[in-house]
């Protein structure tokens, strides 16, 4: 039985091959160094965040209104008792008007900078109304004289200072007892209202200083809900569980209005305190918005592609300059690929994304045109190998700034890229090459 030989080029094509894996060690090893450095930025992130309060959630207000519940049981004895119970019926406000005057700035942790914010909320907001009828109560058990105003918050360390809120022109102050088993809201604050008369429209009032990082968060809860947001930030993002109706965004800030109706939330007018609601909120982000960890992360997952093409074109420059190249000089040309995303990521931590790029790939193409004009001997084949890094360069760039499209893109690429090989290759005699060697 005769052995199956591998001729020279077959043999060369092979090793091209297994050295391709043999490179997807080292680029598992900077993407798991990206994640590596994600998670610092994040720690970063969070150290100086969660002083602040971390995102700025403003939940909402409303007003609690204590009954008496009468509940009978019956012991072992058979005897009845009555159990008296205080619990309580929310109302939500008619109107609810929020106007937020946001100032970002940064702080550094190291060599991360990370966007914070301070800022004002003017509060409006009228209760009118007060039916208890639905709920089937007895107004003799019905307790108007111990109302209370509950203020809902993510967390008190977003705020400033203490809200400075009126109601119908008189100040409200902080209640020394909480309700935390009655309210709606993660975080509460508390306002007796035992003055309160509340068979006539309450209009609350004041204004609530603020700070926070990355998110603010507004839920509407009210039957009408209008949100304005102004500040010198110009690249907000907007999502949650409603859009702007209003936006003007500009080099000089942002502008943005919410007109929601209670409809399309999950709060009714009115509700007793047991019941729990899921609501949505309208968020806007403080977010760096250009991310040199995301790029630089999707520039990776095209390494094994952009490997590729050097290789073919350096296998192409080796046939048609009938000079032999070996294995190991492959690997050379492979490992500048594979640094250049070692310096995208470290370079960009200091400088723009686009800056870095340029500066990376102009200095990978000039060490490809001077070690390829070394093992050819002749300048003419550096200049080819370095202008195919180059437009493989530009072409990845290409696909990093169209996000959208990238699929497309890289679609379209390959196929041109194969066409260029077929038609370059179409008159090579593979047999032919074998024997000569």
């Amino acid at each position: 039985m005769k052995k199956f030989k591998f001729s020279n080029s077959t043999a060369k094509i092979t090793m091209i091959a297994i050295l391709l894996l043999v490179m997807l060690i080292p680029i598992s090893l900077i993407s798991n160094l990206i994640y590596d450095r994600k998670s610092y930025q994040r720690e970063a992130v969070t150290s100086i965040t969660e002083p602040l309060g971390g995102q700025t959630e403003i939940q909402g207000f409303v007003i609690g209104v204590p009954y008496k519940n009468y509940k009978e049981t019956v012991d072992t004895n058979g005897n009845k008792n009555i159990e008296t119970e205080t619990k309580y019926i929310i109302f939500a406000p008619d109107f609810y008007n929020l106007d937020f005057s946001v100032e970002p700035y940064y702080l550094n942790r190291g060599i991360f900078k990370v966007p914070v914010f301070k800022g004002v909320v003017k509060v409006d907001a009228s209760f009118n109304n007060f039916d208890y009828s639905v709920f089937d109560i007895p107004e003799k058990y019905i307790d108007k004289k111990n109302a209370v105003l509950i203020l809902g918050l993510s967390n008190t360390k977003n705020l400033i200072t203490e809200p400075k809120l009126n109601l119908n022109e008189k100040d409200l102050s902080v209640s020394p007892i909480k309700y935390d088993d009655i309210s709606p809201f993660n975080t509460s604050i508390y306002y007796n209202l035992n003055y309160v008369n509340l068979n006539e429209k309450l209009i609350l009032s004041g204004t609530i200083n603020f700070q926070g990082g990355e998110n603010i968060l507004v839920r509407p809860i009210a039957s009408e809900n209008i949100f304005k947001m102004s500040s010198s930030w110009t690249s907000p993002s907007f999502s949650g569980g409603w859009l702007p109706t209003e936006r003007n965004i500009s080099d000089n800030g942002f502008f943005a209005t919410w007109n929601i109706a209670g409809l399309s939330t999950v709060y009714p007018k009115s509700w007793l305190g047991e019941n729990i609601f899921k609501s949505e909120t309208i968020q806007i982000s403080f977010m760096v918005p250009v991310d040199s960890y995301k790029k630089t992360e999707r520039s990776v997952k095209y390494a094994l592609l952009f490997l590729i093409i050097p290789f073919i074109a350096l296998l192409i420059a080796e046939i048609f300059s009938k000079t032999k190249i070996h294995i190991v000089q492959y690997c050379l040309i492979g490992f500048a690929d594979i640094i250049f995303y070692l310096l995208l990521l470290s370079i960009s931590e200091h400088i723009s994304f686009d800056l870095t790029y340029l500066i990376c790939a102009i200095s990978v193409c000039c060490l490809t045109l001077f070690y390829a004009s070394a093992i050819f001997k002749k300048f003419k084949w550096g200049t080819l190998l370095s202008s195919v890094q180059l437009v493989s360069y530009i072409f990845l760039y290409g696909t990093l700034q169209a996000e959208d499209y990238a699929l497309l893109i890289g679609s379209i690429g390959l196929f041109v890229v194969v066409a260029l090989l077929m038609f370059i290759t179409r008159k090579i005699d593979w047999y032919g090459l074998s024997q000569s060697e």
